[in-house]
């Protein structure tokens, strides 16, 4: 048996999410994150932008970017101690399943101006 190993690394101006406007903030804020993604950001501008830089670096391990998968087929949500966990479903969990991808270990961490985020994923095929 041999594993693969699958990473992404993502980078996001915090700045840009207290800069859209807020008749379009709510609608982007629904279609990229889940109700449970929404509680835990709870209206803070840096964690949405952490677990935003999240998806992206998911997205990118799985090689597939933000198209052939939606925002809301991975979630970032934490664990009872503070880690990111990630959770796939749908067209996500399909393409991890195709390339045997079972484990995830994501990491997240901001400065002032920014947050970024990087991915990791293992399989055992």
């Amino acid at each position: 048996m041999t594993s693969r190993v699958a990473s992404g690394i993502d980078i996001v101006e915090i700045e840009r999410f207290s800069l859209v406007d807020p008749a379009i903030r709510r609608r982007f804020i629904n279609r990229v994150f889940t109700p449970a993604e929404q509680v835990e950001c709870a209206g803070i501008d840096e964690h949405f932008a952490g677990k935003f830089a999240a998806k992206e670096a998911v997205s990118k391990a799985l090689g597939s970017g933000i198209g052939k998968v939606s925002w809301q087929d991975i979630v970032i949500t934490k664990d009872p101690w503070g880690q990111p966990t990630v959770t796939l479903n749908r067209a996500a969990a399909q393409i991890a399943d195709a390339l045997h991808l079972t484990d995830w270990s994501v990491s997240i961490t901001h400065t002032r101006k920014i947050a970024a985020a990087v991915a990791v994923a293992v399989s055992s095929k």
